[in-house]
This record gives C-alpha cells, sequence and structure tokens, in this order.
C-alpha cells in the first residue's frame, strides 16, 4: 500500500456523535461499532472513494493544521477499520459481530420479532406520568411489606420447595428485567434485538441486545440502563399485589427478597446496570481499562489530568483492591472455604433432593465465594500461560 492509493469508505455505515469530542461508527451490515475521536471523523469525512489517500492527507493536514502522517493514516484505515468492514479492502476478511468476549456460551432465548411483540405495548410505561405514578405505588407497598413482614424477610429458613419457588419468580423477573431495556430503546427509537442468555465470569446471566442505544443522547441511555430495574420493581409489585389479594405471605415475602437482590445491578465493579451508567455519565466505556492506564501512569507527571483522570484512578484502584482483598479473605482468612467446598457442594445437593431438606443464603454463599476464586485462578492462569507462549 501506498501514498497513490485510493481508500474506499463503506456505505453501510452511519456515524453518531458520543460526546463533545468521539463518535462512533456503526457499521449496519456487519453490526460492528467502534469509536473514534472527533480529528479522525473529520478525516474520514474527507473520503470520497475518489481521491488519492496523498491527497486526503494534505487536504485534511491544511484544513485543520493538523500533522497526519502516511504511517499512521494506513494504519487507521487499514489495519483498525478494514477489519470492521468500514474501510473496503480486498486483502481482510470481515466478520460479523460478536458477542463481547465478557459473555461466554452466549444464545437467543427469544428472538427480536418475539419482543418487538411486547416492547410495542410495554414502552409506554416510560411515558413520564406513567413512571411517576407506577414508582409511587412501588415506594408505598414496598415500604408497607418490609415493615409488616421485616422478621420473615430478613431472618426466615426457606425449605426446599420454597427456594425452588423463589428461583423460578427470579428467572421470570430477570426476563423482565431484559423487556424493560429492550422497551426503553423502542421508546427512544433506537433498534433492540433478542433476549439470550450466556455466563459473566461464572454466574448465568441474560442480556437483551440493545447496542443500537449508543447513538441515543446521554440522558436516554442512562434511563435505557435504569430501565431493568425498572421493571424488576414493577413485577415485584405485581406479585405483593396478588399477594396481599390472596393473602398469601410466602409470596409477598419472597417478592420482598427478590426485590433486595434487585440492587446488585447497580454494582459499578462487574458490567452491570450501575456500570453501565457511570459509563453513560462519564461518557467512558471499558472504565477498568481506563482505569489501569492511570494506575500505571500514577507516578508520572499529571500536569495535564483532569477531574475525570482522578476517577478513573480511583475507580482502578477499588476494582483491583476489590479483587486482592478477596483473595486475601479466601486464602488467608477462610481457607475453609476452599477445602471444604466438595463437602459444601455435597451438602447443598443432598438438601436440595431430600425430602424436608433446608438450606439458606448462607450455604449458597458457600459456593459462590471459592467458585469465584477458582475462576480468578483460572483467569490468571490463562493470561500467564498466554504469555509464556508468546515469548
Amino acid at each position: 500500500m501506498n501514498k497513490n492509493i485510493i481508500p474506499l469508505i463503506s456505505k453501510d455505515i452511519i456515524f453518531y456523535p458520543l460526546n463533545s469530542n468521539d463518535y462512533f461508527i456503526h457499521q449496519t451490515m456487519y453490526e460492528h461499532r467502534v469509536k473514534i475521536s472527533k480529528h479522525l471523523y473529520n478525516f474520514l469525512l474527507l473520503i470520497d472513494n475518489n481521491s488519492s489517500l496523498e491527497t486526503i492527507i494534505l487536504e485534511y493536514n491544511i484544513k485543520y493544521n493538523q500533522n497526519l502522517t502516511l504511517e499512521f493514516a494506513l494504519d487507521f484505515l487499514y489495519n483498525k477499520l478494514a477489519k470492521y468492514g468500514i474501510i473496503l479492502s480486498e486483502e481482510v476478511d470481515v466478520n460479523p459481530n460478536e458477542k463481547p468476549n465478557y459473555l461466554k456460551l452466549s444464545f437467543i432465548l427469544i428472538n427480536k420479532n418475539k419482543v418487538e411483540k411486547l416492547t410495542k405495548y410495554l414502552k409506554y410505561l416510560f411515558i413520564p406520568r406513567v413512571t411517576f405514578g407506577l414508582f409511587t405505588l412501588i415506594l408505598i407497598l414496598l415500604s408497607l411489606s418490609f415493615y409488616t413482614l421485616n422478621n420473615q424477610i430478613f431472618h426466615s429458613t426457606l425449605s426446599r420447595h420454597e427456594w425452588l419457588i423463589f428461583f423460578i419468580l427470579s428467572f421470570i423477573g430477570v426476563t423482565f428485567h431484559e423487556l424493560g431495556h429492550a422497551s426503553a430503546s423502542a421508546y427512544f427509537g433506537a433498534q433492540h434485538g433478542g433476549i439470550g442468555g450466556g455466563f459473566y465470569i461464572f454466574m448465568p446471566v441474560y442480556f437483551a441486545d440493545v447496542t443500537d442505544i449508543w447513538k441515543l443522547s446521554k440522558s436516554e441511555r442512562i434511563i435505557v440502563n435504569l430501565a431493568g430495574i425498572y421493571f424488576e420493581l414493577i413485577y415485584v409489585i405485581f406479585l405483593i399485589l396478588i399477594g396481599f389479594v390472596l393473602n398469601f405471605k410466602l409470596l409477598i415475602v419472597l417478592s420482598c427478597i427478590f426485590s433486595i437482590s434487585i440492587l446488585h445491578n447497580l454494582n459499578p465493579f462487574i458490567r452491570s446496570d450501575g456500570y453501565w451508567i457511570i459509563s453513560d455519565v462519564i461518557e467512558k466505556p471499558n472504565m477498568m481499562a481506563h482505569g489501569l492506564i492511570r494506575i500505571k501512569l500514577l507516578f508520572k507527571s499529571k500536569k495535564t489530568w483532569v477531574f475525570l483522570d482522578y476517577f478513573l484512578l480511583i475507580y482502578g484502584l477499588i476494582s483491583y483492591c476489590f479483587i486482592l482483598f478477596f483473595i486475601y479473605y479466601v486464602i488467608v482468612k477462610n481457607p475453609n472455604s476452599i477445602l471444604y467446598f466438595p463437602t459444601n457442594l455435597k451438602f447443598l445437593i443432598t438438601n436440595l433432593f431430600s425430602n424436608g431438606g433446608k438450606f439458606s443464603l448462607t450455604d449458597i454463599g458457600k459456593l459462590l465465594i471459592p467458585l469465584l476464586f477458582f475462576y480468578l485462578l483460572y483467569g490468571f492462569l490463562k493470561v500467564f500461560i498466554k504469555g509464556k507462549k508468546t515469548n
């Protein structure tokens, strides 16, 4: 490739502003979305599929008073953008977009067409006056339920059958959660895909394909991210009302326990709703990676740093401190969770299939903690072995 090459930009792309300094490119044929700076956006706008690369670079440097080099332009166009089908190249094979690498063994459970049949009605729950009324009802009924059934909610030991009911209710609840994201997308005019499942860390998770919300405004993206929790709370209130009408106290208790579990979605240190909300507020995807970069620059000059740089530094430090504290807790403070993992697993399975068997959240926690530790250990070994092979 040389300066006389004529770069060809795909007709299947749409530019969307992400913020005042960044844009993202949506490759609609392969469903790739790539973030670029405003400077590179201006550079791409000059590609007319007729002018040579040398001419485009010269025009860009004069027009924007820049010093873009041929080497950088070639690398940007043909090593970075061509593999996404944004720049056309016969030497590069373009693959359709895949699910994020943090989501394993993913599959679609409810296809797009079926989801659309629901979201075309559910989207009206985001009309402001409807949302206000529902939130008022949610606040009143949850407060009343926790006040009257506080002891049963926090201190009851549930039987196997009661836990089974809880897990079924939870499964339906997380389905509503993803319908919330999809419905909010539809309300604001963004496309959504189907609803599927996969594994994040070692936990089975649901997801709704709402990638298209990147074209929405910041406030609209935040509402879409909060919509899952909103729909789960609506579901909880629906169950509580049924419990009151039928005088079914267990249903009310299980609904309140489920409402507490909803809060984990606000955790900003895993890729849950809380993570994406903060990411949209500060307009910085991949916060963990940005935090790690700031940690590496901690002992270098920070004259050009702004508030966002310090925020990402703190975010990165807290994230890695959590990981280090967890490892310390498991190895030093609670090694029995690893040593007795087979025994605890056998105990849980035995109770699960025995008549009258009971187990609590503590019994489940005895399994989740070592599972998370084994996952972190696996990730470390994977990176270490990969590094050895590279060397």
